[in-house]
């Protein structure tokens, strides 16, 4: 009877799944604003903005605005598709500077198409031109080109480019830290939409729940990250923004996804893996969130509202960013003075919490009890000694192109010499038992060995005294969860080859 009752419910939620959002809920809950936006997906009746649409807005822009905005094609889409970086403001000043991006994954529109409204009253509305006098602006309307042209979530190769900021195997990707690392931002915000319909959420309800936020904030409690980063996001970024959501309506929650284990369902709260943007920014001690607007698979339906709530965010966080200018600065400088420990191991706080959810069946809002695993709530499980260079073999240069592509500087050295070090030794290790992205992850534990060793002339050195230090962290340690060891970049015997310093003495 059990199973007779969850082939039913399942089997409703589906089609009013496959519906999206009803009518009623719609009507009640998500209506549309009465605005005008003057991109070119409203021009239309369906769809979204393309490709060319897109580059003949900007150039419209462009050609009113020569002094004002500009852009550069940073790479290309695997189908050769350039991808445009939009500049507003003037880089002879030094201004803070803010970088929005739109569209890395492809059905996720209204990221897209809020950026190019966001270009456009920056440019024609009064209230918002004094901004570029005060930030140097970047924007990536679009990131995914040839996702977004088949409203795709994945890359032509069917790779997801926003959990490749570790691995770093496709072009766009590449493109995209190099541009950004280049611009150097400040503050850095990518817009996404989520999806607002999961299989788990048949278990909630009468016959299924459906999420109830307009907006989800995402940013990151990865234990490596300078903890002021987050104290900044929500003590001095969100306020004002959850007051400008408030004041036009809107719903917002911090984000959570679902997960199932062990024939239970769980949720995730707060990014910790640097293989997404939120966190792969901030470990490069940038203020750095990532947005998430109720939309995948609602298509056309409350288009606008989903345009404007995003619009509404990227207004408010240029706002703050001038408003703080100087605070921000100084923050993220004192950012570049490092722990001596680092995080190998952490455990998310886990507690019953309640979610306010829709029920898809009497389109009322219910609690629903959830388990919560709070990845903004973390605590240490192992540390290590932060060290002061890593030492890499020349041949494994694989390592650092990539680490330069993040943004770091590599030194080598000039003659062969002698060093106290530490190396790694293995002692466990596994394949994991489902693919990621294509490949099966490299599963380690180590131990440190000390050893007195002579590294050759041409053996790379990262010093870890650069701002972006904490991204070698976070991918040359073997056991770290986005790490090049575990995402297949090299492979476990390639870990003879990386050693640590850990004496305080200049090279």
């Amino acid at each position: 009877m059990r199973f007779f009752t969850f082939i039913i419910s399942t089997f409703i939620f589906c089609i009013i799944v496959h519906a999206q959002d009803s009518k009623k809920i719609s009507e009640k809950y998500f209506p549309d604003f009465n605005i005008d936006i003057p991109t070119p997906a409203f021009d239309k009746k369906k769809g979204f903005t393309n490709y060319s649409e897109m580059m003949l807005f900007l150039n419209k822009w462009c050609e009113k605005y020569p002094t004002k905005i500009s852009y550069q094609f940073i790479g290309k889409s695997q189908k050769e598709k350039k991808i445009p970086m939009v500049f507003i403001g003037d880089d002879n000043l030094d201004n803070l500077k803010v970088c929005f991006m739109g569209g890395l994954h492809g059905n996720e529109p209204a990221s897209t198409e809020s950026m190019l409204f966001l270009i456009r009253n920056l440019l024609e509305v009064d209230t918002l031109k004094s901004i570029s006098n005060s930030l140097n602006i970047a924007i990536i309307p679009m990131a995914n080109i040839d996702g977004y042209e088949k409203q795709s979530r994945y890359a032509s190769n069917g790779e997801d480019l926003n959990r490749d900021h570790t691995k770093l195997s496709n072009q766009e990707t590449i493109a995209i830290k190099e541009s950004i690392n280049k611009f150097s931002p400040d503050v850095m915000v990518d817009f996404h939409e989520y999806k607002p319909y999961r299989a788990d959420f048949v278990n909630f309800g009468e016959y299924g729940t459906t999420s109830m936020y307009d907006c989800m904030f995402l940013y990151s409690g990865n234990l490596n990250v300078c903890p002021t980063i987050k104290t900044v996001i929500e003590k001095t970024f969100l306020p004002p923004a959850k007051l400008k959501l408030d004041e036009n309506g809107l719903k917002y929650h911090n984000y959570l996804s679902s997960k199932h284990k062990n024939n239970k369902i769980y949720f995730n709260l707060g990014s910790v893996s640097p293989r997404s943007s939120a966190t792969s920014f901030a470990l490069g001690n940038t203020i750095s969130m990532l947005m998430e607007i109720r939309g995948v698979g609602l298509n056309r339906n409350s288009f606008k509202r989903r345009v404007y709530t995003t619009y509404l965010l990227a207004h408010s966080f240029l706002k703050t960013s001038i408003d703080n200018s100087e605070y921000i600065q100084s923050i993220l400088k004192n950012c570049n003075n490092f722990p001596e420990k680092i995080t190998i191991k952490y455990k998310r706080e886990k507690s019953n919490y309640k979610l306010n959810m829709i029920d898809v069946y009497n389109n009322d809002i219910i609690d629903v009890d959830i388990v919560l695993n709070n990845g903004l709530k973390c605590e240490n499980q192992t540390t290590r000694k932060r060290p002061f260079y890593y030492f890499i073999d020349k041949d494994l240069s694989v390592v650092t192109d990539k680490l330069k592509i993040l943004g770091l500087n590599i030194d080598t050295l000039k003659f062969d010499e002698l060093f106290e070090l530490e190396s790694y030794k293995i002692i466990s290790q596994k394949k994991s038992s489902v693919k990621f992205q294509g490949f099966y992850e490299n599963i380690v534990s180590t131990t440190i060995v000390k050893e007195q060793k002579v590294l050759k002339k041409g053996t790379f050195v990262v010093p870890m005294d650069q701002r972006k230090s904490n991204l070698a962290v976070e991918t040359l340690e073997p056991e770290m969860l986005s790490g090049f060891l575990r995402f297949n970049v090299i492979e476990p015997n390639d870990i003879q080859k990386i050693y640590r310093y850990t004496l305080n003495k200049k090279l």
